[in-house]
């Protein structure tokens, strides 16, 4: 693996673990086993250029793993699944590295900016895909961003509760909200 996407790796997960401010340069080296003029040689402007470009891969990776669950015949389920798997897998200690970013604030000015601009585009595809099941448009552009809230958010609660229950709930909630607005299927007792 090249320099730069160790030091990539690296910053975002300790990231997802310690958010930004908690994550120091000196962790970001021993995590990655680089040397620290590495940083500086691949992200001149230091530490706030290696988070923002951090924050734009994971935003890549976590954007194919979001393209993946809408794919599936149940995204919402999928998407819970996906957390709750992956908060036990890290006994809690792991959320997302687009949250830690968009948390950072003046520590890393262009790594929040882009995180609004990830949480953009997952809306988006979330929005496309409740219209592709005949969602209205505008209820879909409604509904994409309170399950992205509604998600992100109960994983932060379930982060500070080492419990997977807020994210279930709120999967559940989720499911019923979008199941009302669906179109209704043709009416069985109809001639």
């Amino acid at each position: 693996m090249a320099v730069r996407d160790q030091l990539l790796l690296a910053t975002a997960e300790l990231m997802r673990r310690r958010g930004v401010a908690g994550t120091a340069v000196s962790e970001i080296l021993a995590q990655s086993g680089v040397a620290r003029r590495s940083i500086y040689l691949n992200f001149p402007e230091g530490k706030p250029e290696l988070v923002a470009e951090a924050t734009r891969a994971s935003g890549e990776v976590l954007t194919d793993a979001l393209e993946a669950i809408l794919a599936t015949d149940d995204p919402i389920a999928a998407f819970i699944t996906m957390w709750t798997d992956m908060l036990t897998a890290t006994d809690f200690d792991a959320g997302c590295p687009v949250v830690a970013a968009a948390l950072a604030g003046a520590d890393a000015p262009k790594a929040s900016g882009q995180a609004g601009e990830i949480f953009a585009q997952w809306r988006n595809r979330i929005r496309d895909k409740l219209t592709e099941q005949g969602i209205d448009p505008a209820i879909a552009e409604s509904l994409a961003v309170t399950i992205l809230s509604a998600v992100e958010g109960a994983v932060v609660i379930a982060q500070a509760q080492r419990s997977t229950r807020p994210v279930e709930e709120v999967g559940a909630r989720l499911a019923e909200l979008v199941a009302l607005h669906l179109p209704a299927g043709p009416d069985p007792s109809a001639p």
